[in-house]
């Protein structure tokens, strides 16, 4: 049986030590630590992503804080990523896909899911760009023929190629 996105990313958050608390995209998340301090709150920041891959379609899981989502050394190009935030007053992203250019910025507030590129169409994101609503965000992606590329952080960032037909084979991203 393959997981909802919502199951997926709870399984996610759980591992982090994070519950979901109430349901649907207006729900939160949190330790169940009323009161907590705005010091708390920017240590509890939380960036989970999935992607969808060449071949496989959407992964079964979220990926968050660092880990990686998609593959290495497989030669499979990430098509389509989905965010969603905690603690970060949400993000803002596009992709630069194959044969399109860059795609217009979408955004999306904490706790809602934020997805970029496309499905069913076999075109690759060569690059993403990421604009964080508040505090950093940080980025690394796995190209294909050349490898790991590098963090890169910031308010906004920008992780892949254009112009180069480099596809995006994996990525990591941590608030």
């Amino acid at each position: 049986m393959r997981k909802s996105p919502t199951m997926a990313l709870a399984g996610a958050l759980l591992a982090l030590g994070w519950s979901l608390v109430g349901t649907g995209s207006a729900g939160a998340a949190g330790r169940g630590q009323p009161g907590a301090d705005t010091a708390q709150a920017a240590a509890n920041r939380v960036v989970c992503y999935q992607a969808h891959v060449a071949g496989i379609g959407w992964e079964n899981a979220y990926s968050c804080n660092g880990a990686t989502a998609g593959t290495t050394g497989e030669g499979r190009a990430v098509e389509a990523l989905r965010f969603v935030t905690i603690g970060m007053s949400g993000l803002c992203a596009r992709a630069h896909v194959s044969t399109i250019g860059w795609q217009s910025w979408i955004c999306a507030g904490d706790n809602a899911t934020l997805e970029i590129g496309t499905t069913g169409r076999s075109l690759t994101i060569e690059a993403v760009e990421f604009q964080t609503q508040s505090g950093s965000v940080a980025a690394n992606a796995h190209l294909s023929g050349y490898g790991w590329q590098g963090w890169v952080a910031g308010g906004r960032v920008t992780v892949g190629t254009t112009g180069e037909n480099r596809s995006i084979e994996a990525l990591m991203v941590t608030p």
